[in-house]
């Protein structure tokens, strides 16, 4: 026991000795992929998804995220969603940077894809529409530096669309679930949670 509780310290201090040698690099610029997932929508469905991004670090303080995702929703197994996300953010650091943990605020803005297709029987498409957006968007967020060139990043944020309304409505009729879209759209806004888990790898120093 003794001997496991000397490791896990020499271990943390070896994490935090690295993780502060070089930490933060301006000009750093780095390549990742991440996982998506959307919540509490006006569809009222969740949804997952994958994309990539590069961060530029710009300053001490001030690091840039650019990024892609692409998202899915099942809407009670009768539709189908698709968004495609691609856009910016800017993340400020509050406290130093040059830890193991790093929170930031991020702000930024994106533009997007919608497409929401209806299934007659569960897989064939009887209807669909689309609509083309665009977001801004505000949240809270963490890196966590494993070593001088990969890093791990949690963020929560919430995106707020300006666009063409697509609302769904499901009915039964004749004893069974029916969805179908609802007339009368319009453009207005449209907000969501919007949680992202990412992994990140030093690939150059620019500056």
């Amino acid at each position: 026991m003794k001997k496991n509780l000397i490791f896990l310290c020499c271990l943390f201090w070896t994490l935090h000795t690295c993780a502060q040698d070089k930490f933060p690099d301006n000009g750093r610029l780095e390549l990742g992929l991440r996982t998506t997932a959307s919540l509490f929508g006006t569809s009222h469905t969740s949804g997952l998804g994958v994309g990539g991004q590069f961060r530029l670090r710009l300053l001490e303080r001030v690091n840039t995220e650019w990024f892609a995702d692409y998202i899915t929703n099942n809407i009670s197994n009768l539709g189908r969603r698709t968004d495609g996300h691609i856009g910016w953010s800017v993340m400020f650091y509050p406290i130093k940077p040059g830890k193991i943990v790093e929170p930031y605020i991020l702000a930024g803005h994106c533009f997007d894809y919608t497409k929401v297709d209806i299934f007659s029987d569960g897989t064939i498409q009887s209807d669909s529409r689309d609509r083309w957006s665009s977001a801004v968007q505000m949240g809270l967020g963490t890196t966590f530096n494993v070593s001088q060139r990969v890093n791990f990043g949690l963020s929560a944020q919430y995106m707020l669309h300006l666009g063409k309304d697509i609302h769904t409505h499901i009915h039964e009729e004749n004893g069974k679930d029916i969805l179908h879209f609802k007339d009368g759209a319009h453009r207005g806004f449209e907000g969501h949670l919007f949680i992202t888990l990412s992994m990140n790898i030093k690939i150059a120093d620019l500056w």
